[in-house]
């Protein structure tokens, strides 16, 4: 994908359309269900405030019509889609126009979406002699004016009968490969459809795309998708579809600090140094490593003094004329318990006449303790807020349903199309709609059942995840169309994980050691923005595209937790991800999956682009673009380049931008270089060219090493 401006460009070869006018209907060209009917919309949903090139009006002068998804077959996406193909299609002769309509159609309208700006978006999927074109799609922008300003995606050149010509293999044959790469039972009979296929030396193949899915009883359920190629049956690429929650390699939640003075110590005089550390987290084990250099080691008294001013002896005049103290030194337990902050005072002191030395340098490695947030009391809301009670977010005001019965359930009209939380009884996939009740609607007592716990957090976290999207990115629901948003919690049993499979949310329990129920803020936003994804841009989940896909649901679940903390006092954000489902440090912004401040310091992600190669799994490949958007937010440097962003453009203009890219110009193949221009364009439509906001994001990927 790329983003370029169409002025002056070359025309794409595309299905042409003899029609001269602007038709109610598009023409010679594939048309696909989009699941949308034609509705009436009333009432924008807020978002970016327009730029001075973007009116309230038309050309005509007539109010403009409100922004979000239009139905295919309406008249407004249908003069859309009309107007980006005339403009892609080059002039036709009769002989060319022939052999356009035997090649079949090459474009496929997927969706329009109209946004704040007045901007219209046309997603088209690329067709190929009438079989889709896996992962490539075109974007088409459409001013207020109703005509084409710029494009998004390309076409590389396909080889002729690729679609035309009748495949080796059947489609039965396809998922049998599929299902044996698989191994086990699938939960239902696999899929299969034609596609062509671009590999990644830029070879097309015929081939079919193949999806199992295995969630029943599983660990990490998958919807795994496979192609493979239709003549030979080799398997060219397979990525699962469903992300899921879990952590990719333990990492202990450590705290550094290193000074080198190289200071002189006097004979029977003393040196002091310090090291500051700037995390507040509690110590469970420290690590002193010393090395000082001196002619008669017994003449020294070292001693390490914490922030709080409690003190602890390394050594007092020991080792008698062994030359130097070298070495790392346990003092654990004269410092559990104690908080890291601030600054640490290490004394040396020469006791004894004639023998001199220096202090070279030293270090503190402290590894953080255990903690568990206090506990809110659900009898004694603080003032002012509301009086139904979660388990991550304090006190909320949950939107539910009375029943016939005079009892109330987690279902929510007031947003989009509904909001609804149900109990899965455990089982090892989610289904039915079992119910979670309340007697009085005030949620989260201490006598309520412990098993509705669970289902207060999903419920917030996936009406929180409703209203940022519509706040912030002006988006009604994770179509643009008001989807209902349906949760599960209580999946399986001692389950650490949660996902979303295509159609709903499920949320496992945890297992009491490794993890807390993952039903948190940022879980949820970043598990409901995977459908998001799904509804928008596509992003294939392998690769760069599957690292972005990763990345723009940590992202949103970031945006998630700060968007509930600006409206709940209780509710707090912070740039690590999962860490209040997290143990052993449960709600501690030190101990999480991932750390988007620093995306190294898990142990297992890269921040920057060129340590790519190393690190091409999706979870881990993350880091790239979640340290960009940080250093966009907040400025910094990135670890590895140590290039710096002076000062961010704060969290709302960062999203807003994010959010934009995501949605309107990046599709399913999209790497992290076009990504970067996504995002650049994005910027320009919200703030223009010039602003502060478009450097902000260049610098950003110019840090972690995407140019």
């Amino acid at each position: 994908m790329t983003i370029r401006r169409t002025d002056g460009s070359t025309p794409v070869s595309l299905r042409p359309t003899t029609d001269t006018a602007t038709p109610a209907k598009a023409k010679n060209v594939l048309r696909v269900k989009d699941g949308f009917e034609s509705v009436s919309r009333t009432g924008a949903a807020a978002g970016a405030q327009p730029t001075a090139a973007a009116t309230a009006q038309s050309s005509t002068g007539a109010t403009a019509a409100q922004p979000g998804r239009l139905a295919l077959d309406s008249k407004e996406a249908q003069q859309a889609i009309q107007a980006s193909l005339k403009h892609l299609t080059p002039p036709m002769t009769a002989s060319s126009l022939l052999a356009a309509n035997k090649s079949g159609p090459t474009l496929a309208p997927r969706s329009v979406e109209r946004d704040a700006l007045g901007m219209t978006h046309v997603r088209l999927d690329r067709m190929h002699e009438g079989v889709k074109v896996f992962g490539e799609q075109l974007i088409s922008h459409l001013g207020a004016d109703g005509k084409v300003s710029s494009i998004t995606g390309e076409q590389n050149p396909i080889p002729a009968g690729l679609g035309s010509q009748k495949p080796k293999l059947a489609p039965q044959q396809a998922i049998d490969i599929a299902k044996k790469e698989l191994g086990g039972k699938a939960d239902k009979q696999p899929s299969s459809e034609r596609v062509i296929y671009q590999d990644q030396q830029g070879k097309y193949h015929s081939a079919y795309q193949v999806e199992v899915t295995q969630i029943a009883g599983q660990e990490k359920p998958k919807k795994q998708n496979y192609i493979i190629d239709a003549n030979t049956g080799k398997v060219l690429e397979s990525f699962n579809k469903i992300g899921g929650w879990s952590k990719s390699a333990a990492a202990p939640v450590l705290v550094n600090g290193t000074a080198s003075p190289n200071v002189a110590i006097p004979d029977k005089g003393q040196v002091q140094s310090k090291i500051n550390i700037p995390d507040g987290v509690t110590v469970d084990q420290l690590k002193l490593d010393l090395n000082v250099k001196h002619t008669w080691s017994g003449d020294l008294k070292v001693t390490l003094t914490s922030p709080s001013g409690k003190s602890a002896v390394v050594q007092d005049r020991k080792g008698g004329s062994k030359d130097d103290i070298a070495g790392s030194f346990d003092l654990s337990e004269a410092f559990k318990g104690e908080s890291a902050k601030g600054e640490w005072t290490l004394t040396v002191e020469d006791k004894a006449a004639r023998d001199t030395g220096t202090l070279n340098n030293w270090s503190l490695n402290i590894t953080a303790k255990e903690t568990t947030p206090p506990p809110t009391d659900p009898q004694n809301p603080p003032a002012g807020t509301a009086d139904d009670v979660s388990m991550y977010s304090g006190h909320v005001d949950l939107k539910t349903k009375k029943e016939a019965d005079g009892t109330y359930s987690l279902e929510d009209s007031t947003r989009g199309k509904g909001v609804v939380t149900y109990d899965a009884n455990n089982k090892s996939t989610a289904s039915g709609q079992t119910k979670i009740s309340d007697d009085n609607d005030k949620w989260g007592e201490a006598t309520d059942p412990a098993r509705a716990k669970a289902g207060i957090d999903a419920h917030y976290g996936a009406a929180m995840t409703y209203d940022f999207l519509k706040d912030v990115l002006g988006r009604d629901s994770i179509d643009g169309a008001g989807e209902k948003l349906v949760n599960y919690v209580h999946v399986k049993n001692n389950y650490v994980n949660a996902y979303w499979d295509g159609e709903k949310m499920s949320y496992g329990d945890g297992d009491g050691k490794q993890s807390g129920p993952l039903t948190t803020l940022d879980i949820a936003g970043h598990e409901i923005a995977h459908g998001l994804t799904e509804r928008t841009a596509g992003l294939v989940y392998s690769g760069e595209s599957g690292g972005l896909n990763e990345s723009f649901s940590d992202i949103i679940g970031t945006g998630v937790e700060w968007y509930a903390a600006q409206k709940n006092p209780e509710a707090k954000w912070n740039w690590t991800v999962g860490e209040a489902a997290w143990t052993p440090n449960n709600g501690n912004s030190e101990d999480g999956l991932r750390y988007m401040n620093d995306p190294t310091s898990d142990g297992y992600s890269v921040d920057n682009y060129k340590n790519y190669p190393k690190q091409t799994e999706v979870h881990g490949s993350s880091g790239i673009s979640n340290n960009a958007f940080y250093l966009l937010v907040e400025g910094g440097k990135n670890r590895t380049s140590g290039l710096e962003v002076k000062g961010g453009i704060g969290m709302e203009d960062g999203l807003k931008i994010f959010g934009r890219a995501l949605t309107t110009y990046m599709t399913p193949k999209t790497t992290f270089a076009q990504a970067r221009e996504a995002t650049i364009k994005s910027a320009t439509d919200l703030y223009g060219a010039d602003s502060t906001q478009v450097q902000k994001v260049k610098d950003a990927w110019t840090a972690v090493g995407v140019n």
